[in-house]
């Protein structure tokens, strides 16, 4: 009897280890057939597996591959007019990147007499373009901030060789107290006017120099004079008076600051009669004979200015004339 019980218990006892065997097998497959599942998971959202868009977003390579499939829809439109470096020959670099395109400066020469000329009201009307273009000289080209074609004519000048200043509006006398957005004002405070040049700044690419849109009452007080050319003095930019009142104080202002005098003697189309204006030039002409330099004004969107200038300043070239930026004379 204690023989048949014994091996009743035996039995009972190998069962229950068969049983703790098996368990521990489906245990052990549990645990592994668990952890290559998360292991699965996680290289399937990895930034190296097949959907690491839901947590990493699209790479770069992606990126550029639905760009060139969707065209326009990644790139913001060309408006009509617009300028943009990268179409030139300067093309991309391997990183994607525009680079600058070439740029060969128009010669400038100082030696006197030399002529220096600044096309104001630049920006604001692009249809003389193409003509300023085509005059072969160093012209200082004033840009107007705010416009919608400041930044692209600003950037096909400098790009074609032309140099770059900023034309501030500036206030009025009255009626016409308005001289556009962005506008320096009587009465301003040293804060507001910083603020407002850098804002019209941002919107004027390659400037390195500034002169005055209009502004008869703000270009006669002194105090908001002072300021512009401090700023300027501050940004490393320099300044020309365009002489737009015989009481304009950005001369004085200037010179207190330790800028040398570049002063506005000519507005070269007052009228736009092509004798108007070749009289103009050879004025400025005689100045630069008498005095070793001469600075003159005239108007990007006039219709006779860009053909008759570009003819006198081929005249005057064979009369011993040399022609400079403003930057680079002084009078």
């Amino acid at each position: 009897m204690e023989d048949r019980e014994f091996r009743v218990d035996m039995r009972r006892v190998m069962a229950r280890r068969r049983r703790m065997r098996r368990l521990r097998r489906l245990r052990w497959t549990c645990i592994a057939a668990g952890s290559l599942a998360l292991l699965l998971v996680g290289f399937l959202f990895s930034p190296w597996g097949p959907c690491r868009s839901v947590f990493f977003g699209r790479d770069s390579g992606e990126e550029a591959a639905g760009g060139a499939e969707q065209g326009a829809a990644v790139t913001s439109p060309v408006t009509a007019g617009e300028y943009r470096p990268e179409q030139e020959e300067g093309g991309t670099g391997e990183s994607g990147q525009a680079r600058e395109p070439a740029r060969e400066e128009k010669a400038s020469i100082a030696e006197p007499p030399a002529v220096a000329i600044v096309v104001d009201d630049t920006g604001a009307d692009v249809g003389n373009l193409e003509r300023w273009l085509a005059v072969d000289a160093p012209l200082t080209f004033a840009v107007l901030p705010h416009c919608r074609d400041s930044a692209s004519t600003a950037d096909r000048l400098y790009y074609a060789g032309y140099r770059i200043m900023m034309h501030i509006p500036t206030e009025n006398d009255p009626p016409h107290s308005y001289s556009g957005a962005g506008q320096l004002s009587v009465g301003m405070s040293r804060e507001a006017v910083f603020a407002t040049l850098d804002g019209d700044l941002a919107t004027v690419p390659h400037a390195k120099g500034i002169n005055n849109h209009q502004g008869g009452r703000g270009c006669n007080d002194y105090p908001l004079m002072y300021l512009m050319c401090e700023w300027a003095r501050e940004r490393g930019l320099y300044v020309v008076d365009s002489d737009s009142s015989t009481r304009s104080q950005v001369t004085r202002a200037a010179q207190e600051l330790g800028f040398p005098r570049r002063r506005s003697q000519v507005f070269i189309d007052h009228q736009n009669e092509p004798e108007y204006i070749r009289e103009a030039m050879r004025r400025m002409a005689r100045i630069a004979r008498q005095e070793g330099t001469a600075v003159g004004i005239c108007h990007f969107h006039r219709p006779n200015t860009p053909s008759v200038v570009g003819e006198m300043i081929r005249e005057l070239r064979e009369e011993g004339i040399h022609f400079a930026f403003v930057e680079d004379i002084q009078n």
